[in-house]
């Protein structure tokens, strides 16, 4: 394997220029010492000659693995060039850069320097100019990696480089951050700490505030729900009060230099925002960050994603994505363009990006001819169901519309539908019919006769169609009821998410009433069922709306009075502690009023 690299800005390298680059690389630096003096001033030469910053990557063995050309702009391009496996570079890195000149030697890096100079994860960094100033001295700074404060490296010393080269460098500690885990691609920084034993990805989250503490402590909690709700792990927060977003970035460029040193101190790989970025903004916050950027919209598609279970949910959640993609597709531009031959067809041609942008059109417009097919099904589906009353749970994401619809249809533990404490636990609908009177008013006294899904009437999300599972023995069919349980609502939900579930949530439209389910143990309980009023208003829901107050046995009662006197005519419950079931079955027997007219919208006080 190949000892070093000379990478950078290669083009135009002599044949002469390039043999001395290779002869610096392969000089061994001391293990007892910081550098070797004549390597360094060798480089300095070279830096000269060549008009451009040169930077030498040491491992802790003394010898060279990289020589950069070039200014430090993006760590992902320097982590590639890297030879050998993370193993083998080790946590020992050395930087040695020239640059500058005599008289005014940049000592101190600038910030997107420093930010890949935390990538590469140095014990120490040692900077110098080209040549010697007045008098033989040559000035020289050795920094080291700054655990916390607004600069990213502190200088330990400065002084003349002769003595800076003897400095013994066991004798400044430790680096302040690991190196990264190798294969990470290029463009995308990497060298931060590596991620935890369990593998979930660290996030820093970046909010704007808005002043008012209970606002943002919700909707920061909530942000911090979503990004585990996909699978990963925050582990910071930035913050900006901001008010006005008609900027190229929402938060000014000191807030999100500060952010990006954040994210490299806590290790993480991934920036999660509480704003929808436009796609000018999230490439000028990457460009600024040297990090991904992922804003909130993209974040819950990614967890629709991973919850899609069912053929009609992924298609539905791929028809989100590409919506959301496609303003967003970046490509390498005229590298990759197509020229013909002939008159008239000369020039740079199609670029590959512009193919790319065609694919994905044509592919969008059949993901959409088959949601509309999928939408005539269910309607099909709904036109056999004629007949049989029709209820549909909806409410916010988490509220526990999937352990009622559980609790109210007797399904047994592992048979009924996934209940999680997470966001977005479950996305397809599920139809349960549930026997309101019998013989027994508990748990027990109720029949599931589906089982999850829109197979649970014997439904085929592909359009095989449907037949109707058998009633169980004793059932009563003079009140027959049909139970919906819908995806979860969201404050501010993607466009094209709602766009693309419209068919999903029809079934809820569609039904004779509309049960809202509210977790009283949040204290934002209010502010999520406006959210959930304002949805379904936007949606034209013109049903009887009952708003059924969940987890009582886990809130004060004060808060008891309180959703009374926000919602009159609230039902209070618990569907996993099986309280207040019977009074919601005895209420649901009469409601909605058989005419069929509509009832008061219930919504709460503000």
């Amino acid at each position: 394997m190949k000892q070093s690299v000379v990478a950078g800005r290669t083009a135009g390298l002599r044949p002469a220029e390039r043999r001395r680059l290779d002869q610096i690389c392969h000089r061994r630096h001391p293990a007892d010492a910081v550098a070797d003096l004549l390597t360094l001033q060798r480089l300095g030469s070279e830096a000269e000659r060549l008009e451009e910053p040169l930077t030498l990557v040491v491992d802790g063995r003394g010898l060279c693995r990289l020589l950069w050309i070039g200014d430090l702009e993006a760590s992902g391009r320097l982590l590639e060039k890297l030879p050998g496996s993370s193993r083998r570079q080790g946590s020992d890195l050395r930087l040695f850069t020239c640059c500058g000149s005599a008289r005014q030697p940049p000592l101190r890096p600038g910030a997107r320097e420093a930010l890949v100079g935390l990538d590469l994860a140095p014990r120490l960094w040692l900077r110098f100019p080209p040549q010697a100033g007045m008098g033989g001295r040559w000035p020289a700074a050795l920094l080291t990696p700054q655990p916390s404060g607004e600069e990213a490296w502190q200088q330990e010393q400065q002084g003349d480089l002769r003595d800076l080269c003897d400095r013994d460098p066991n004798a400044l500690g430790e680096p302040a951050v690991a190196p990264a885990a190798s294969g990470a691609s290029s463009g995308s920084p990497v060298g931060a700490p590596a991620r935890p034993a369990a593998g979930a990805e660290r996030v820093l989250l970046l909010v704007l505030t808005s002043g008012v503490a209970s606002r943002d402590g919700r909707r920061l909690a909530e942000l911090e729900g979503l990004v585990r709700s996909a699978g990963a792990e925050p582990v910071g927060v930035v913050g900006q009060r901001r008010s006005s977003g008609a900027t190229p970035v929402l938060w000014g460029e000191g807030k999100l230099r500060e952010a990006a040193l954040e994210a490299r101190r806590l290790g993480a790989s991934l920036v999660v925002t509480d704003r929808e970025l436009t796609p000018v903004q999230a490439r000028n916050m990457e460009r600024t960050v040297d990090l991904p950027v992922s804003d909130r919209s993209e974040l819950i598609l990614d967890i629709f994603a991973q919850r899609a279970a069912s053929a009609a949910g992924r298609l539905q959640v791929e028809l989100a994505q590409l919506r959301y993609r496609l303003p967003r597709l970046s490509g390498r531009g005229l590298s990759l363009s197509r020229q013909g031959g002939g008159i008239g067809t000369r020039g740079p041609g199609e670029t590959q990006l512009e193919k790319d942008r065609r694919a994905i059109a044509r592919r969008i417009e059949r993901l959409q001819r088959d949601v509309r097919e999928l939408g005539e099904h269910r309607a099909r589906l709904r036109q056999g169901r004629r007949g049989q009353r029709r209820l549909a749970l909806v409410g916010y994401t988490n509220a526990g519309k999937s352990s009622l619809l559980n609790a109210l249809s007797g399904a047994r533990e592992g048979e009924g539908v996934l209940a999680e404490n997470r966001l977005f636990a479950t996305l397809d609908p599920t139809t349960r019919r549930v026997r309101l009177s019998g013989s027994g008013e508990g748990r027990g006294g109720t029949s599931a006769e589906a089982a999850g899904g829109e197979a649970s009437l014997g439904l085929d999300p592909l359009g095989e169609g449907w037949a109707e599972a058998p009633m169980a023995p004793g059932s009563e069919r003079e009140q027959p009821l049909l139970l919906t349980d819908t995806v979860g609502f969201l404050d501010d939900l993607p466009p094209p998410l709602v766009e693309a579930f419209r068919s999903t949530l029809e079934e809820a439209l569609e039904a004779d009433g509309l049960l809202l389910v509210v977790d009283l143990s949040d204290p934002a309980w209010p502010e999520q069922l406006q959210s959930v009023n304002v949805l379904l208003d936007q949606l034209g829901a013109t049903l009887p709306r009952q708003v059924i107050g969940n987890q009582i046995d886990r809130c004060p009662a004060s808060e008891l009075d309180r959703a009374e006197a926000l919602v009159p005519g609230i039902l209070f419950i618990s569907a996993t502690a099986d309280l207040g079931l019977q009074n919601l079955r005895r209420h649901l027997r009469r409601w909605p009023p058989a005419s069929g007219a509509d009832g008061p919208v219930p919504t709460s006080k503000r």
